[in-house]
């Protein structure tokens, strides 16, 4: 007869990470803890909290091309029109991020307030916050009257006479044209961004409330598949035979109604590994449990949880030592449930 070996496998699904693409406040979560959902559900809603970078990076760009641009004399008049609605652009992007950072620091006051006079905050602390939010007031206030200014101005010139542009200037147009359409890129930036569920399966719960600060990459939730798509067992040695990928296998579920499925080895690990999940089995005076990774296929008409433990029968050829009888033949102990 030729010889079997028998021994337990975990089921293995896919798990995905929803995390922050950039620092951001979580506005509202949109799942429950334990919903199942389709790949593309919303999960959740974040409000990015710093984007001057992105500011500061077009308005390099732009003074770099004008300098290399060097316009003839015949288009300074035009170009000046132009400088100026560059600063129209420039002033009201550094308006929507000092609006961003004035609302941020009414939120602080807001927090600030109830803890200072419960002394849990000392008043260094609630006066810098209140100091703050004054200033950030005050900024708001006069980018508002730049901006009214500098729109003033170019009605003005408007309705004298829209400067007409030499056709030697197409760059500076074109640059104006590109600075707008990256202005109204990032500027929409500074709404909400709703995340959505990478793959399809049962949500966790959430690492992070509403309200809470999250980092850039740091998770926030995680989504586990409904299904197992493989399974990954452990052969202890001594081994009586020699997996290979491609032979068959018998599993057996351990659910009430025990069910049995044939299968096939996708892949076998190159080296014996410690074993650290529900799998891992410590017997007296050994320091740790190691056994040689066998990856199982799970065919679709199958159902196997994530984090099942099944049992996996090899059936093949003689390819190793044949196994002891009698008492002495040692078992694998993950394979009785009470083993676990």
């Amino acid at each position: 007869m030729a010889p079997q070996a028998t021994f337990a496998g975990l089921g293995e699904g896919r798990r995905s990470i929803v995390t922050a693409p950039q620092p951001a406040v979580l506005k509202e979560l949109l799942v429950e803890p334990y919903t199942i959902v389709e790949e593309g559900t919303p999960i959740a809603v974040i409000t990015p909290m710093d984007v001057r970078a992105d500011f500061d990076l077009l308005r390099s760009y732009f003074d770099l091309a004008r300098v290399q641009a060097q316009p003839s004399l015949a288009e300074e008049n035009a170009l000046d029109f132009e400088r100026l609605r560059v600063e129209l652009l420039r002033t009201q992007a550094e308006l929507a991020v000092a609006e961003v950072k004035l609302q941020q620091a009414e939120r602080d006051v807001a927090r600030n307030t109830p803890l200072y006079h419960e002394r849990l905050v000392s008043e260094d602390i609630y006066e810098l916050s209140v100091n703050i939010r004054d200033a950030l007031k005050t900024e708001v206030a006069e980018k508002q009257r730049a901006v009214e200014a500098i729109q003033r101005r170019l009605d003005e010139l408007r309705d004298i006479g829209e400067p007409q542009l030499a056709g030697s200037n197409d760059l500076a147009r074109e640059l104006l044209q590109r600075l707008e359409e990256a202005q109204a890129t990032v500027a929409s930036n500074l709404g909400p961004i709703t995340l959505t569920a990478p793959i399809s399966g049962m949500v966790t719960t959430p690492l992070r409330q509403p309200g809470e600060y999250l980092v850039e990459g740091e998770p926030l939730l995680y989504i586990n598949s409904l299904r197992a798509e493989r399974i990954v067992g452990y052969l202890r040695q001594p081994y009586y035979v020699d997996p290979e990928p491609g032979m068959s296998v018998r599993v057996t579920t351990r659910t009430h109604e025990r069910s049995e499925f044939d299968s096939y080895i996708l892949q076998v690990g190159a080296q014996v590994e410690a074993i650290t999940n529900a799998l891992a089995f410590l017997r007296t005076d050994v320091l740790y449990d190691a056994g040689l990774p066998i990856i199982v296929h799970v065919p679709d008409s199958v159902h196997v949880r994530p984090g099942e433990v099944v049992d996996i029968t090899i059936r093949s050829p003689r390819r190793g030592p044949s196994p002891p009888e009698g008492p002495s033949a040692e078992l694998d102990p993950a394979l009785s449930p009470s083993g676990l």
